[in-house]
């Protein structure tokens, strides 16, 4: 149960009455006609009485019961409220506040004593994020002389992101050595041949290729391929947003990371996130469904800022970004310090993947001359940009509008990203 403020204030009528009153007895010292006063006397004092004897408390109550706290987007969930007015006060209105995360819809809105109602409302989840839901409540007291508005708190929603289903995800040539399902360069248990070599005491006579042996007179093995996982990091830039025809960069990065974050753990792999921008956050990579629904809680609080956005990432945690990671980038290339961070990632060694996610360009205004050539000039920076990260091995790909991730992610996933031990 919450509480809210009212902030009391008079009537619209009453402000009238006592403003005609004022004048009126201007009028009558005007006029010399004090004999007048004591018919409007009566009325100003009643008024006056109920101002003073009768003002309510500043308390509304608000009792809010949620069929669910975290949903997903496209999700609807109830909400019923339940409220108490001041004594003596009654309630006039009800609405309910929501950001561009939830929409609202109401169903009924009950009053079973002029202080007390229930309302009912379904709400959609239309856009990820923690949506703060809210009532203004507005009532009226001290037998009408009074009305006030209160903004109560009803309670927060975690609208988690949708995550397309992908099956395209990169991975690095290094493999880190656990176990999993790609081959490495490795020799270990698996089931890829890797070659074979004289036999060793203590190798377990299982591994012994006996043909081989019978050709050459003595004992040989075969040796295996190791199966091991990858670690992939998904890198959100979130240094600004830019809004788009249906959509933004910052929601594009945001279901793509989350996209390829889901992909790599459904295949065994170890996958974390990492938002440069704002307030810079991370996951560490980890597996299982239970750190899925880790790192879409973290996604929750990545927001659009700017002045942070680091060009040298030295600093992060090495389980945040270990060796030998494949990092997917998800960026509009807009911001130069996000732009050399990536740089500098791949000259430490680790293999990355950038996905630009910026489906729109500058438009030339009619009255601007000079538009037309500026245009050009961003798009040859544009150009240079993806010329330069190429020139470093790191694949650039386009997330235009109308195309799956998938499509955009398989030519990268196609060879693994090219990274360095060093």
């Amino acid at each position: 149960m919450t509480d809210g403020k009212v902030d009391w204030e008079p009537a619209g009528w009453l402000i009238t009455v006592v403003t005609l009153s004022v004048l009126a007895a201007l009028a009558v010292v005007v006029a010399g006609r004090f004999d007048l006063v004591v018919f409007g006397a009566p009325l100003l004092g009643a008024l006056a009485g109920a101002w003073w004897s009768a003002r309510p408390d500043r308390v509304v109550q608000v009792s809010a019961t949620t069929s669910a706290e975290r949903v997903f987007e496209g999700e609807t969930l109830s909400l019923t409220v339940e409220l108490t007015a001041p004594p003596g006060a009654e309630l006039l209105d009800v609405e309910l506040l929501t950001g561009v995360e939830l929409g609202a819809e109401p169903r009924s809105l009950h009053r079973s004593t002029p202080g007390t109602a229930r309302g009912e409302w379904e709400l959609h989840a239309l856009r990820w994020g923690r949506a703060a839901v809210r009532l203004r409540v507005t009532t009226r007291g001290a037998g009408g002389l009074l009305v006030g508005d209160a903004y109560c708190a009803v309670t927060e929603v975690a609208i988690f992101p949708n995550a397309d289903r992908i099956g395209a995800v990169p991975r690095p040539m290094d493999l880190p050595d656990l176990m999993g399902v790609h081959l490495g360069r490795r020799k270990g248990e698996g089931v890829e041949f890797g070659g074979l070599r004289e036999y060793q005491p203590g190798d377990p006579l299982r591994n012994v290729n006996w043909p081989v042996s019978a050709r050459r007179g003595s004992l040989y093995v075969t040796e295996r391929l190791a199966e091991q996982a990858a670690k992939v990091v998904a890198m959100i830039d979130a240094s600004g947003d830019v809004q788009q025809a249906d959509t933004s960069t910052l929601e594009l990065s945001v279901h793509g990371a989350l996209a390829v974050v889901q992909a790599a753990l459904r295949r065994g792999d170890r996958a974390g996130v990492v938002s440069l921008g704002g307030v810079v956050r991370w996951l560490a990579p980890d597996l299982g469904r239970k750190h899925f629904y880790r790192v879409v809680e973290a996604l929750l609080d990545v927001q659009a800022g700017t002045g942070s956005a680091p060009s040298d990432l030295a600093g992060f945690p090495r389980t945040v970004l270990p060796r030998g990671a494949a990092v997917v980038v998800f960026s509009p290339l807009l911001d130069e310090r996000v732009i050399n961070a990536v740089a500098d990632l791949r000259r430490r060694g680790f293999g990355l993947a950038v996905v630009d996610v910026l489906r729109m360009e500058p438009r030339a205004r009619p009255e601007a001359d000079y538009d037309p050539i500026a245009i050009r000039m961003w798009r040859l920076g544009r150009r240079g940009i993806r010329h330069r990260l190429a020139e470093l091995g790191i694949p650039v790909g386009t997330w235009g509008e109308g195309v799956e991730l998938d499509e955009v992610l398989r030519p990268m996933s196609l060879r693994p990203l090219l990274g360095s031990r060093k």
